[in-house]
């Protein structure tokens, strides 16, 4: 006795619903991407790379909803996603400095984290070109931060000056682009329900003045 073979419609139908499940949790609790729409983290991440961030390691949020399960502590260094707080529409994308507890001063243009400076060492300048097309020069430095060693760009002069303490469940994410960033130095601190994930690497990269691809972008783990 022959068994009755769906329609193809209805195949159809059910693969595609399959796929939109997968979609949705791959998206929601594994892997999401990510498109770098400002200068703000030059030169770590340039305008128009396209990112995977990895949700994961900060724990899993149920999709449509502010409620976060399984929820890890975030670590100092990290390159992170988050919610932006004045937007909730909007993501944005910084390196956090600060965990919950720490003192964080920012002043002439250095970093310090609980008293500790970041010893930054010149590299040169580096000329960019920021949204909108308009080329800016800053002096470029490598930072070592807590034994992570990272590039930024600065001026002789601060944006902002300041001192904050992190409160709990909270943290405090800053630009490596120190004179062309708007972060917790501006907007506060970001509450730890409103991390999406940890950046990981650059799967694709345009250069929007150039109208080329950024090859040598293209494999590059972020730190």
């Amino acid at each position: 006795m022959s068994e009755n073979k769906k329609p193809v419609w209805q195949e159809w139908i059910e693969s595609l619903i399959i796929i939109a499940v997968l979609a949705i949790v791959i998206r929601s609790f594994i892997v999401a991407p990510f498109k770098i729409p400002s200068s703000s983290m030059i030169p770590t991440l340039e305008i128009g790379d396209y990112l995977f961030v990895l949700r994961y390691p900060y724990g899993f949020k149920i999709p449509l909803t502010d409620i976060q399960l399984l929820s890890k502590e975030v670590a100092r260094g990290d390159v992170a996603v988050f919610v932006y707080p004045e937007d909730k529409s909007k993501d944005y994308i910084k390196r956090i400095v600060g965990i919950p507890g720490d003192v964080v001063k920012y002043r002439d243009n250095k970093l310090s984290v609980n008293g500790k400076e970041m010893p930054l060492t010149s590299k040169g300048d580096r000329t960019y070109f920021m949204q909108g097309g308009n080329a800016d020069v800053s002096g470029l430095f490598e930072e070592n931060f807590n034994g992570i060693k990272h590039d930024v760009l600065r001026k002789p002069f601060s944006l902002r000056d300041g001192q904050w303490t992190v409160p709990a469940r909270h943290y405090f994410a800053m630009g490596d682009n120190r004179n062309n960033s708007r972060d917790s130095r501006f907007w506060g601190f970001v509450p730890q329900n409103y991390m999406v994930g940890r950046a990981a690497i650059v799967w694709w990269s345009w250069d929007q003045n150039t109208n080329s691809v950024r090859w040598d972008r293209i494999g590059h783990v972020i730190e």
